[in-house]
């Protein structure tokens, strides 16, 4: 007749248990988050430039459009306002001091947010998890650009796309480049997320 465990060999068993589970669940959940942020991203993109193509069925090509006095959050409000809330699922329209910047700020369904300021593009910020925390680039925030005109701050396509603003013939960043800009002030990453596919490099410099 063959013995059970004994106490001992039961409490050694799930002890081991523990410790491969403190060590794995971390590691799944930082996974987790990332596809989820991941596929927020995309969808971002996607949605975005969808809504604005649609505008320019209405209102003509987006070169034409009035992009505002700089740094006014009336006309980045009346932007949002006019060309993205009428073809998107979305709260309303509202203000948010943004990584210390006054913007105008939509809520969409799921809770992300796009906040947006007028420089000389418009530059926009894609907030995953909406007001909750971190609230850093990099990490919940994510930095897009975009200019009416092909080649406005030596950028080629007029469509959303990650953060870069340079002058004409500035040579576009390695991403060896990118990797140490991403990790000290987050505005980079998005453009090393574009390079992947939209997907967390495992090297990805920062912490969800």
């Amino acid at each position: 007749m063959e013995e059970g465990f004994t106490l001992a060999e039961v409490l050694i068993t799930l002890g081991i248990i523990g410790v491969v589970a403190s060590l794995t669940m971390p590691a799944l959940v930082a996974n987790t988050k990332k596809q989820e942020a991941s596929a927020r991203i995309k969808k971002f993109v996607s949605v975005i430039n969808q809504a604005l193509t649609s505008a320019e069925d209405d209102f003509g090509m987006r070169e034409d459009w009035a992009i505002g006095e700089m740094n006014n959050s009336d006309a980045a409000f009346e932007f949002l306002n006019t060309y993205i809330k009428p073809y998107i699922k979305s709260f309303e329209i509202e203000k948010r001091k943004l990584l210390g910047m006054n913007m105008a700020t939509i809520r969409f369904v799921d809770g992300s947010q796009m906040s947006i300021k007028i420089g000389y593009c418009y530059d926009i910020y894609y907030d995953i998890n909406g007001e909750k925390k971190p609230n850093e680039l990099g990490r919940d925030i994510f930095a897009f650009i975009l200019c009416r005109k092909s080649g406005t701050c030596n950028v080629a396509s007029n469509q959303v796309r990650p953060y870069y603003c340079a002058e004409t013939g500035t040579p576009y960043p390695t991403h060896e480049e990118i990797m140490r800009n991403c990790q000290v002030n987050g505005r980079s990453c998005t453009i090393l997320l574009q390079e992947n596919q939209w997907e967390f490099p495992k090297d990805y410099p920062r912490r969800l």
